[in-house]
């Protein structure tokens, strides 16, 4: 699978990726392979309105089947050309699951984390101020762009979708900051870099 999606990547073409026990048969993510490991995938996602649209990371032990190209690849790529639209690389680091959380909080500002096999119906959105080997530490913001007065903790493995930059979390930021003194009640710090060691 790995091999095929670096095809994709180098090509610069649409993928298809379906989850079918997370997400049921009819559901799929279309997007560009931006980077990929043995583990994850990155993806530049294309909406239904044939734009990009932020960023999704999928685990691969989670793909039950992908199509390269996916099947309106050459029309999502035609409109998106015609539109100015390019493929962006967010250079974020997948070799890390907790420096990948913090340095996708610290360079968006927000990011979506899902839990499907935990809670298959909601998702959290936030921004990870701590993280190791076992769990991270999340502010979360509400769909009133108000954030929490509270961290939450969560265990890292459970995450099975990470989505960021997009259209939604956009919205969230921009309603946020225009609330001032009423839209959250948070240390404005970041711990040093977020990272705990194990040790």
């Amino acid at each position: 699978m790995l091999i095929e999606l670096e095809k994709a990547r180098t090509r610069n073409n649409v993928v298809r990726i379906f989850r079918e026990e997370l997400d049921g048969p009819d559901s799929w993510t279309d997007g560009f392979v931006v980077d990929a490991n043995e583990e994850m995938v990155l993806l530049q996602l294309v909406d239904d309105s044939v734009r990009l649209n932020g960023y999704q990371i999928l685990f691969l032990e989670d793909i039950s089947d992908f199509a390269h190209p996916a099947p309106f690849n050459d029309f999502q790529k035609k409109v998106l050309e015609l539109r100015g639209e390019e493929v962006t690389d967010p250079e974020v680091d997948l070799d890390d699951l907790a420096v990948l959380l913090i340095d996708i909080s610290e360079e968006f500002g927000l990011v979506t984390l899902h839990r499907e096999e935990v809670e298959p119906d909601s998702c959290e959105i936030g921004r990870v101020v701590r993280a190791d080997a076992v769990t991270y530490e999340l502010e979360e913001i509400g769909s009133d762009a108000r954030w929490f007065d509270d961290t939450f903790e969560y265990d890292l493995y459970d995450i099975t979708r990470i989505e960021f930059g997009g259209a939604y979390e956009d919205a969230l930021l921009l309603a946020n900051d225009a609330m001032g003194d009423d839209a959250y009640e948070r240390s404005d710090e970041y711990p040093d870099d977020g990272i705990v060691d194990e040790d």
